[in-house]
């Protein structure tokens, strides 16, 4: 199943109707809206979020704040996207050389994928679009090994990096949520990292809504 995308353009801040509690944006609660700190940045290659079904409306999930804040992306959401036909004809497009945001011994870093993006365009055209799963890595595993043609995706590291995601358990102290995935990715492909600083801004204003709700609590 295939989430199409939603409306992620500044002017929607509303509820989706005069009974809904929640921002059409961001997709929190209008009580905790984070449309303020969302800034939209252009980017060069696409990314394809692959969302598990259990992270759709999660209120501490960051799927849908990332792609609020940039202007290329897409949400799928499912466990099984072996049968999904725009990812599939996505996958098998020519002109397109697909990588899949997932660490491990093989995985290439950016610089290295830039090389093989290269050397995969000799003679002709191919553009980059990048695939990340947003699910917990048990889900996240499952979903992977659940699709043949995700498995044969060419991988991407970010190295080591310290995750901030301090609002939700990290199953390694490197892990990162999509939203830093995104982030660090976009930043390394394209060496601007200062223009990609925004994400990281509204990622702290999330966490610190959550400590200060946290806090509150135990008042």
């Amino acid at each position: 199943m295939t989430q199409s995308r939603p409306d992620f353009s500044d002017n929607m801040k509303q509820p989706n109707d005069k009974e809904s509690r929640y921002c059409t944006r961001c997709t929190r609660a209008l009580k905790a809206c984070l449309c303020d700190y969302i800034r939209r940045v252009p980017h060069l290659a696409p990314l394809h979020i692959l969302q598990h079904p259990g992270e759709v409306g999660h209120p501490k999930g960051t799927a849908a704040l990332l792609a609020a804040s940039l202007t290329d992306v897409r949400i799928h959401v499912g466990e099984d996207f072996s049968g999904d036909e725009a990812l599939n004809a996505l996958l098998a497009d020519p002109k397109v050389q697909c990588y899949l945001l997932w660490p491990d011994e093989d995985a290439m870093t950016p610089a290295q994928a830039r090389s093989h993006l290269a050397r995969r365009a000799d003679g002709g055209e191919a553009r980059a679009h990048f695939i990340l799963l947003d699910g917990t890595w048990r889900k996240a595993y499952r979903m992977l090994h659940s699709s043949p043609a995700l498995l044969g995706l060419p991988r991407i590291t970010l190295g080591e990096l310290a995750g901030q995601y301090s609002i939700r358990k990290k199953p390694f102290p490197g892990a990162l949520s999509t939203l830093e995935a995104g982030y660090h990715l976009l930043s390394q492909w394209e060496g601007e990292p200062e223009r990609f600083a925004p994400l990281m801004t509204l990622f702290t204003h999330l966490n610190r809504q959550w400590h200060d709700f946290a806090q509150g609590r135990r008042r």
